[in-house]
C-alpha cells in the first residue's frame, strides 16, 4: 500500500496512514466519489464506429464464503495480471496504474480483499491471517477462471503475493513484488533504522511519544510528517486513485493483522511473526522485485527477496520513496511490461 505525505489529509485532520506509519483512522466517507473512471458506461454500451475500446467489467462474487468486489480491464491476448493491494486494509484503487498494461494486451484484474473497499465486511476479523488472504487470492483466481496468470503485489500486497505463490505455486506464471517484504520483523527493523536517521528532535519525539502511547499530539504528527516526506512520498498532490484508497482504509483489518500501528513498536497482530525468508527458494517462476531508493520498506527488504528467489531481477527507482508506481509511473509500468513480455 502506498501511503500519504503529510499534506494529504482526510477530513481536514491528520494524515491517513496505513501499516507502520501511525494510528490515523478513516475520518471521512468519500463513497460518493467511489465509482472509477470506467464506470460511466455499461461495459457493452454501443460506441461510435472506429472508437478504440478496451474490455472492462466489474462485479462481485462469492469467494470462501464472502462477497468480493473486482474489476477487470483488457482482453488478455498477452496474459492476465492479478493485482494484490496493500494496507493491510486498503483498496484496489491504489493499483489503478497497473491498468495501463491493458493497452499492451494484458487483462488486469484488481479486487478488494475481505473487509476492504466494496467487498463484504464481516462482523468480526478474529482469526484473519495473511495465509487466509493468500487462499482468498487463489480462490478468486480460480472462480474468475483466470488460469495461470501473472501475480503482482505492492507493499503489504507484495508480502501477500509471496505468501500466495508459496501456498499456490501452480496458479501463477510470474511474480512482481513492489515495495514488499518477506519478514514482518525485518520490515519493522528497517523502519526503526530509518527513524534513527531523522534529525534528533524528530526521532526523539517519535520514540518518546510512541513509548507513552500518546500518538495524537501535534509535535508527534509533525515529526511523522518528516518521516513520510523522506520515505513514503513527497508528492504535493495525491493521485485521486490513491486518495480514494486512503479515505476508505479499514482500520479493523490493520488491527487484526498488525495490532498496534506505530513507527517504532512491533506488531502484535496475526502477522507479527510472519517470516517467509527461508522459503523463498521454493519460488520457481520468473520474479521482478521493485523498490524506491528512499522507501520505508527499504531496498534491504527488496534485496532479501531478490537474493532468495533464484534468477529474480531487482530494480530500484531512484526518485521515489514508497510511491514509485505513481511518481515514476511511466518507467515503472514500462519495467513491469518489459518483464512480463519475457515470461514464457
Amino acid at each position: 500500500m502506498i501511503v500519504d505525505p503529510p499534506r494529504w489529509t482526510v477530513g481536514g485532520n491528520r494524515p491517513a496512514t496505513p501499516h507502520g506509519l501511525g494510528r490515523a483512522r478513516r475520518e471521512a466517507d468519500v463513497r460518493a466519489m467511489w465509482p472509477t473512471r470506467f464506470d460511466r458506461a455499461p461495459p457493452n454500451a454501443s460506441a461510435p464506429e472506429g472508437l478504440v475500446k478496451i474490455d472492462y467489467r466489474s462485479g462481485s462474487l462469492r469467494v470462501l464464503g464472502h462477497r468480493l468486489y473486482y474489476e477487470t480491464l483488457g482482453n488478455g491476448s498477452r496474459g492476465t495480471v492479478l493485482g494484490l493491494h496493500g494496507g493491510p486494509g486498503g483498496t484496489h484503487t491504489s493499483l489503478h496504474p497497473l491498468l495501463d498494461l491493458a493497452q499492451s494486451g494484458y487483462r488486469v484484474v484488481l479486487y478488494d480483499q475481505l473487509g476492504c473497499g466494496r467487498s463484504e465486511r464481516p462482523r468480526s476479523y478474529r482469526g484473519l491471517t495473511i495465509e487466509r488472504l493468500a487462499d482468498e487470492a487463489d480462490a478468486l483466481r480460480r472462480t474468475l477462471g483466470l488460469g495461470r496468470c501473472h501475480l503482482f503485489g505492492y507493499s503489504f500486497g507484495g508480502a501477500l503475493a509471496l505468501q500466495t505463490i508459496l501456498r499456490h505455486p501452480r496458479g501463477f506464471r510470474s511474480l512482481v513484488v513492489g515495495s514488499g517484504y518477506a519478514s514482518e520483523r525485518q520490515m519493522e527493523a528497517e523502519t526503526r533504522r530509518l527513524v534513527a536517521l531523522l534529525p534528533e528532535a524528530d526521532r526523539s519525539v517519535i520514540r518518546s511519544t510512541e513509548a507513552q502511547d500518546r500518538v495524537r499530539g501535534r509535535r508527534y504528527q509533525r515529526a511523522v510528517a518528516v518521516f513520510l516526506r523522506r520515505h513514503v512520498s513527497d508528492l504535493s498532490v495525491p493521485p485521486v486513485d490513491l486518495f480514494l484508497t486512503l479515505a476508505n482504509m479499514n482500520p479493523a483489518i490493520t488491527r487484526a493483522l498488525v495490532g498496534g500501528d506505530d513507527l517504532t513498536r512491533p506488531a502484535t497482530g496475526s502477522i507479527a511473526d510472519w517470516d517467509v525468508r527461508s522459503e523463498l527458494h521454493r519460488i520457481r517462476v520468473p520474479a521482478l522485485i521493485t523498490v524506491g531508493r528512499r522507501d520505508h520498506v527499504s531496498p534491504r527488504c527488496a534485496r532479501t527477496i531478490a537474493r532468495g528467489i533464484r534468477g529474480a531481477r531487482l530494480v530500484v527507482f531512484g526518485q521515489s520513496g514508497h510511491d514509485a508506481m505513481f511518481k515514476e509511473r511511466d518507467r515503472y509500468i514500462g519495467t513491469v511490461r518489459d518483464f512480463l513480455a519475457r515470461v514464457r
